[in-house]
């Protein structure tokens, strides 16, 4: 029996055991990673030697800005092909139009014309075609400043790893550049087989951080694993978390509570805040009256953030 100062001061509540819709929660832990389709290696595309790099781990760049400049031989001699051919393309412009005016006048036959016409079309294919390769080298068509080129950003983000420095010499196989778009971030989770069963595609998970355990975040599961790890015998499941904020960091530890929508049911429950741990079992308190109680053990089953399913041990309509 509890006197009733004592259950005032406690501030002492009941409530009504009942059937409600339970969402359980699964609690894992994971660690933030980039999200690989937001992320880019930049390279040269031909073999090089860095003239000058233009920007540190840090900067933020959007696409199209220069990382860096480059020296080389072979893009020179593809861009040189150009000039090469262009004269060679309007000379024989120039010659097919002489010969056009000649025919006019009786003085060169159609041969002669015929001959004009296809040497100016080959050129132009071929100046066509040098333009094409010194694009596809990574090269400006216009820049005359023969064998230089720049390495340039395909996306927008964060530069997170430099891995050249002025006069080192590049392969084409060789990664300059890291840019990351940091706006999302993922989390890969390994959930027991038991409990990843009832998780969904497009399922809610909230993310928080030890640091700041009450600034939540929401994300969605975007990724379930068919393949479980023998060892753990858990899969992974990727979760997409929102960063507009940049306060996330990549390698940064995270709690995660999963809401599998497939697991939602009806189920006879109590508020989390009535179970008590009573010699290591699950306990609730049933109210007698007003101001008796019954200790009285029960069977927990699924779990939600508020509340708890009771399998035995308190009935519907009861007062805990």
């Amino acid at each position: 029996r509890l006197p009733p100062a004592f259950a005032e001061r406690i501030g002492l509540k009941t409530t009504v055991a009942a059937v409600t819709e339970i969402s359980p929660v699964v609690h894992v832990t994971g660690v933030l990673e980039f999200d690989e389709q937001r992320i880019a290696a930049v390279g040269s595309r031909i073999s090089g030697r860095v003239r000058q790099v233009k920007v540190i781990e840090g900067t933020k760049v959007e696409p199209g800005d220069i990382l860096a400049t480059m020296e080389s031989a072979e893009l020179g001699k593809a861009q040189a092909e150009i000039f090469s051919v262009k004269a060679r393309a309007q000379y024989a412009d120039a010659d097919e139009r002489r010969k056009l005016q000649l025919l006019k006048e009786g003085i060169a036959s159609q041969r002669a014309v015929d001959l004009a016409l296809q040497e100016s079309t080959v050129t132009d294919a071929e100046l066509r075609a040098a333009k094409q390769r010194v694009k596809a080298l990574g090269g400006d068509v216009a820049d005359k400043s023969l064998g230089l080129m720049a390495l340039t950003s395909p996306i927008a983000g964060d530069v997170v790893k430099v891995h050249v420095f002025r006069g080192q010499a590049v392969e084409p196989s060789y990664t300059a550049f890291t840019i990351a778009d940091r706006s999302t971030l993922w989390v890969r989770l390994a959930v027991f087989e038991g409990e990843v069963s009832n998780i969904r595609v497009g399922d809610v998970v909230e993310i928080s951080t030890p640091v700041t355990p009450d600034e939540v975040l929401t994300g969605t599961v975007t990724f379930i694993s068919s393949v479980l790890d023998p060892v753990t015998r858990s899969a992974e499941v990727r979760v997409i978390v929102p960063n507009e904020t940049g306060k996330l960091r990549v390698g940064q530890a995270v709690n995660a509570r999963i809401r599998p929508s497939a697991s939602i049911k009806q189920a006879l429950s109590v508020p989390r805040l009535a179970l008590l741990q009573v010699d290591g079992n699950p306990t609730v308190f049933v109210a007698v009256d007003e101001h008796s109680v019954v200790p009285r053990t029960v069977v927990l089953g699924a779990e939600s953030r508020d509340i708890v399913e009771i399998k035995s041990g308190v009935t519907a309509g009861e007062k805990v």
